[in-house]
């Protein structure tokens, strides 16, 4: 089990510098592409939903754990109540010209997290999730990593 933690500032650049060192940490422990770039993809989302919408230099806490099946991620920021559990259903079907802005990011992370968990403690919102791990007999057997 390998475990990352890092604290910041709810900014574009800090964000994106963060997920490039998650990136770099899960490569270095044996985490497989999809579920790397997954955990990446998650981290990206609800931390620009903080950066947007949460408020003007929210501290966050991040940490990831790496477990033999699964990675699993822990956000912790003291932006506005935010719940990225409750589905929102943005209109794929339309032309991308009559779709609203938004929503698609939310639309992601709960296709590829298997775990996703909100409370609200105090003033502070705490979110976690789990992306599974490609098992290693999978690797190498066409598609991204064993997926098809």
């Amino acid at each position: 089990m390998a475990d990352f933690t890092a604290e910041l500032t709810a900014e574009l650049d800090a964000i994106s510098a963060l997920t490039e060192r998650v990136a770099a940490f899960l490569g270095e422990s044996g985490v497989d592409a999809r579920a790397a770039h997954h955990v990446a993809l998650v981290l990206d989302e609800l931390l620009t939903n903080v950066a947007i919408h949460g408020a003007i230099e929210t501290p966050v806490s991040v940490s990831v754990t790496v477990l033999p099946d699964r990675v699993s991620a822990e956000v912790v920021d003291g932006g506005a109540m935010f719940d990225p559990r409750v589905e929102r259903h943005p209109d794929v079907t339309a032309e991308v010209e009559q779709r609203q802005v938004g929503g698609l990011g939310l639309l992601l992370v709960h296709r590829v997290t298997e775990g996703l968990a909100y409370e609200r403690a105090g003033n502070r919102n705490q979110t976690t999730f789990s992306i599974s791990r490609t098992p290693a007999e999978r690797k190498g057997r066409g598609g991204v990593d064993g997926i098809e």
